[in-house]
């Protein structure tokens, strides 16, 4: 299954309603409009407006106003359909989109359109927006497109990393949740646990659960994904799979009362988690403390900085999946994961050992193969990763795939030469490519060591560390490749985006057996 995002979909957006809350005492939920009139799919048009009110009507506050959310329905291919949402004043009425396309800047944008169109009346301009929208071809990443005078929009590119301040779920659960929470929770994933995220605000809870799931990149979460359980579903929260869920605050008190056994809980208003497992402290310590080490570096700046934070971490631990590659000639391409776990160090092999178990790593090899076999390849940000990091370069028998391809001889090349197979003339190319990027990497870097010692360090280079010392540390590299980090004017922190800061962090926590400020001490 892979990526759950469909691919070339009919159109921008499959729905649009307005759907009316009569009360706080009704549970019945009205859809007062529609586009297209003729829509027909009729379990679809049910199941939407139970979505579109995700919190207890009893506890309603003013922070609901005006809220961006999104939730999700699965079709029956496993592909996801987003309902994108905005509230309006007092809660009352909730306009959603449904699309295919995982848009949230632009569905944001454009439901903030139609919903001021709505309250003034302006009939004509509503109607023509949904009928632009609806009718356009899906245009390619990058390419602008104008819908009317205030209805301005970039596609976005979903091959690139999410970057910040751009990508709005990423940020918000940068702000809200601090470091040692993001890296318990990225672990709880890597381990596909029961996880449950809770917060009062629906905007806030929805890009938290979204964020958490991006950060998996180049792997998919696989199981029961539901960014914002409604009422009247609460009892997925007892489901013996694994989930990741988020529950808005004012039905926590219901979901609390269930048998929460074996869940991982993140409660997003008080920055505390809940966990009965060590998974943190069960992933390679030097991958972790790596990883802790860029995040604080870089979760106050703007760039795709934490997202590639992740990506290295993800290469370091599943990287060498391509050393276990079995190519023979004329037959189809093979994981062996025996070989996978094996060649690794020993501090590596208990996580790899699980890792094969994992479902999203499963899909992830599988899609890998379908490509290879298919002869179509691939190259994205993780292979890049993998091929400019130690993870695969230091390996053996990666060193000599890639020799036997410089050289232009040896069993690969005579065999892509010879055979008719695809796969075998894509690996090829994608040994040959990795090798010239390797030399790329190796010229960049002695480039960069000269303008060092001749003092001609580029903007970007100097780092200034937590004593205040001015030098080159060990994330000078990650500047350089990256290109200098961008700082909120005046050094303002990240949460002025949001106009808000993270809550301070309770040292107490009933029902965890973990010790959240002892991983800062590794």
């Amino acid at each position: 299954m892979g990526s759950r995002i469909k691919e070339s979909p009919e159109a921008t957006f499959e729905l649009y309603v307005e759907v009316v809350q009569p009360g706080k005492h009704s549970s019945g939920v009205e859809v007062q409009k529609q586009y297209p009139e003729d829509y027909t799919d009729q379990e679809t048009l049910l199941t939407v407006p139970k979505f579109c009110f995700p919190f207890s009507m009893d506890s309603l506050t003013v922070s609901q106003v005006g809220q961006n959310f999104t939730f999700v329905l699965t079709d029956i291919e496993s592909k996801q359909r987003f309902g994108f949402c905005r509230l309006s004043s007092g809660a009352h009425t909730c306009y959603c989109i449904l699309s295919y396309l995982p848009w949230f800047e632009v569905f944001y944008k454009l439901l903030n359109i139609l919903a001021d169109y709505a309250v003034k009346g302006q009939e004509s301009e509503w109607q023509e927006l949904l009928v632009s929208l609806h009718t356009l071809p899906i245009p390619e990443p990058g390419v602008p497109v104008h819908l009317g005078v205030h209805s301005f929009f970039t596609v976005p590119d979903m091959m690139e990393l999410p970057s910040i301040p751009e990508n709005r779920n990423l940020t918000e659960y940068i702000v809200a949740v601090d470091v040692n929470n993001l890296l318990h929770i990225y672990a709880s994933m890597l381990y596909e646990r029961r996880i449950l995220i809770c917060c009062s605000k629906l905007s806030t809870l929805t890009a938290c659960v979204h964020g958490s799931a991006a950060i998996l990149y180049p792997m998919h979460w696989q199981h029961v994904y539901i960014p914002v359980l409604p009422q009247h579903l609460l009892d997925y929260c007892c489901a013996p799979m694994p989930y990741l869920i988020g529950v808005h605050s004012s039905l926590m008190e219901k979901v609390r009362g269930m048998a929460l056994d074996d869940v991982v809980v993140l409660n997003v208003d008080t920055n505390t988690l809940e966990t009965p497992y060590d998974d943190l402290q069960s992933l390679p310590n030097d991958v972790v403390s790596s990883l802790k080490s860029r995040l604080k570096k870089v979760s106050a700046t703007t760039g795709s900085g934490v997202a590639r934070a992740f990506v290295r971490s993800q290469a370091a631990l599943f990287g060498s999946y391509r050393n276990a590659l079995q190519i023979e000639a004329g037959e189809p391409i093979t994981f062996n994961e025996e070989t996978f776990i094996n060649h690794r160090s020993s501090a590596m092999r208990q996580f790899l050992q699980n890792a094969i178990q994992l479902q999203l790593f499963k899909q992830f090899i599988d899609n890998r193969l379908d490509l290879l076999n298919s002869g179509q390849g691939f190259s994205d940000i993780f292979e890049e990763e993998i091929s400019m990091g130690e993870y695969a370069g230091s390996d053996k028998t990666y060193h000599q795939w890639l020799l036997t391809v410089k050289k232009g001889g040896g069993a690969i090349f005579q065999s892509v030469k010879t055979k008719a197979n695809p796969a075998m003339r894509t690996v090829y190319k994608l040994a040959k490519d990795h090798a010239k990027m390797r030399i790329k990497e190796v010229k960049s870097r002695l480039k960069q060591k000269e303008q060092i010692e001749n003092g001609l360090s580029s903007p970007g280079s100097v780092v200034i560390d937590d004593d205040n010392t001015v030098g080159n540390s060990s994330s000078t590299h990650a500047a350089m490749k990256e290109g200098p980090l961008r700082l909120w004017d005046d050094q303002r922190p990240i949460t002025v985006h949001f106009g808000q800061a993270r809550p301070p962090m309770l040292l107490k926590r009933p029902s965890s057996n973990v010790s959240l400020e002892s991983i800062s001490d590794q």
